[in-house]
C-alpha cells in the first residue's frame, strides 16, 4: 500500500518527529552554507542571551513576543543552562507540538482525506525549514486543539485554547469573530468570558507589574519598520515619502475593510473557513511578513483538504526564495540584486496569496469543515 494512503497515525507522528529533528539539525549546524551557499539562520539561536539574562520576562528584562511564548523563551535558557541546552529544550517541545498536532489534524478529518496530511502538513517545505526557526509552533498547538474541539462542539473551550494562541503569538484572536459568528448569539456571552479570562490569567500579572514591560511587545511591532522582505517593503522603495504610522494605518484599515467585507460574504460558511479567510487577509496586509508565517496555513490546507497542491507549493517555493535571497541580503548587504530580487518574488508571494483568498471566496460554502455545524 502506497505511504500517501497510509491510514496508520503513527506512520505520520514517525515522519512528522524525523522532519523536526531533521530541521533541528539543519538549523543547528553549518548545513545551510554547504548546501545552499546561503549563512544559516534561526531566531531560536540569536535569542539565547535574553533568554538566560537574569531576571522574569517583562518584569526585568524586554522580550518582543506574547507573554507564553516569551516565558518558553526564558524557561528553555534555565532549563536548558547552556547554548546547546536551550536549544535542545527548544528542539524537543517545538517537535513534541508538532507530533501533538499532527495527531489531532488525523482525529479531525476524514479516512479519504488523510493524504492531505503528507501533502500539506508532513512534507509541507515550510515545516521543514521554519519548525525550529521560530516559536510558531507554540501558537499553532494551541490553534489546532481550538479547531479539534471545534468538531466536538465545544465552543468555549474552543475560546480558552484560542485565547492561549493569542497569548502566544497575536494572530489567533482573529479566529475569536469566526467562532462567535457560527454560534449562537446566546453562547456569545461565554465564549467572549472565556476568552478574556484565560487572557487575563496570563497576562495579568505582568500587566500589573510592570505594564511597560508587558506593552513592548505592541510597541515594538507598533514602532518597527516594514521586514525588508515585506509587501510594505516594496510599497516604500515606490513611495519613500509613507513614514511607519501612515503604513501602520494603512495595513490596518486594509485588514478590517477586507476583513468585514470577507467576512459578510461568507457569514453562512464554517468557522475554519472564515479563520482561513481572516489568516490570509492579515498576512495580505500587514506590514510584517516573517517567511515562517506560511506555516499558520498548513492546518487550513489538511483541515479543509483544499486539493490546490500546485498552488500551494508554489506558494512555498516562492517564499522559500524570499527567505533565501534576504537572508544572503543579510549577510552581504552591499549586494543590492539580492533585495531587488527578494522584492520581486515578495510581489509573486502576494498575487499567490491574494489569488488563494480570491478562490475561498468565490467557492460555494461546501467547503466546510464537515463536523462544524451551528450550534
Amino acid at each position: 500500500m502506497s505511504i500517501l494512503r497510509t491510514d496508520k497515525v503513527h506512520i505520520y507522528i514517525l515522519l512528522i518527529a524525523i522532519v523536526g529533528m531533521l530541521t533541528a539539525y539543519y538549523h543547528s549546524t553549518g548545513l545551510t552554507p554547504r548546501l545552499f551557499g546561503f549563512s544559516p539562520y534561526s531566531d531560536i539561536l540569536i535569542f539565547y542571551d535574553e533568554a538566560v539574562e537574569p531576571g522574569l520576562p517583562y518584569i526585568d528584562k524586554l522580550i518582543e513576543y506574547p507573554v507564553i511564548t516569551g516565558l518558553f523563551i526564558h524557561a528553555a535558557g534555565v532549563l536548558g543552562k547552556t547554548y546547546g541546552g536551550y536549544y535542545l529544550f527548544n528542539s524537543f517541545f517545538l517537535i513534541a507540538f508538532a507530533i501533538l498536532a499532527t495527531y489531532l489534524l488525523y482525529r479531525s478529518i476524514d479516512n479519504k482525506d488523510k493524504r492531505a496530511l503528507f501533502v500539506y502538513w508532513v512534507f509541507a517545505p515550510s515545516m521543514f525549514f521554519f519548525l525550529i526557526y521560530n516559536w510558531d509552533m507554540l501558537a499553532i498547538i494551541f490553534v489546532v486543539i481550538a479547531f479539534y474541539l471545534i468538531r466536538q462542539n465545544k465552543a468555549a473551550y474552543s475560546a480558552s485554547f484560542l485565547s492561549l494562541g493569542f497569548c502566544a503569538k497575536l494572530y489567533p484572536v482573529f479566529y475569536l469573530l469566526p467562532l462567535l459568528l457560527t454560534r449562537s448569539i446566546k453562547q456569545w456571552p461565554k465564549i467572549i468570558v472565556v476568552f478574556v479570562l484565560v487572557a487575563l490569567a496570563i497576562n495579568g500579572y505582568f500587566m500589573l507589574s510592570n505594564f511597560d514591560g508587558w506593552s513592548h511587545f505592541i510597541t515594538f511591532n507598533s514602532q518597527r519598520s516594514p521586514n525588508p522582505d515585506s509587501i510594505w517593503a516594496v510599497v516604500n522603495t515606490l513611495v519613500p515619502s509613507l513614514s511607519n504610522t501612515q503604513i501602520n494605518i494603512l495595513s490596518l484599515v486594509i485588514f478590517l475593510s477586507l476583513s468585514l467585507v470577507a467576512v459578510w460574504k461568507c457569514r453562512h460558511d464554517s468557522v475554519i473557513k472564515l479563520c482561513f479567510i481572516l489568516t490570509l487577509i492579515f498576512l495580505i496586509s500587514n506590514k510584517v511578513f516573517s517567511p515562517q508565517y506560511l506555516m499558520w496555513l498548513l492546518p487550513f490546507y489538511v483541515l479543509l483538504d483544499m486539493k490546490k497542491k500546485g498552488l500551494f507549493y508554489a506558494l512555498e517555493l516562492v517564499n522559500l526564495i524570499v527567505f533565501f535571497t534576504i537572508t544572503r541580503h543579510y549577510t552581504n548587504s552591499s549586494e543590492t540584486v539580492l533585495l531587488n530580487t527578494c522584492h520581486v518574488f515578495v510581489v509573486i508571494r502576494h498575487v499567490l496569496l491574494v489569488y488563494m483568498l480570491y478562490y475561498l471566496l468565490r467557492r460555494p460554502s461546501h467547503i466546510i469543515y464537515e463536523t462544524d455545524k451551528n450550534v
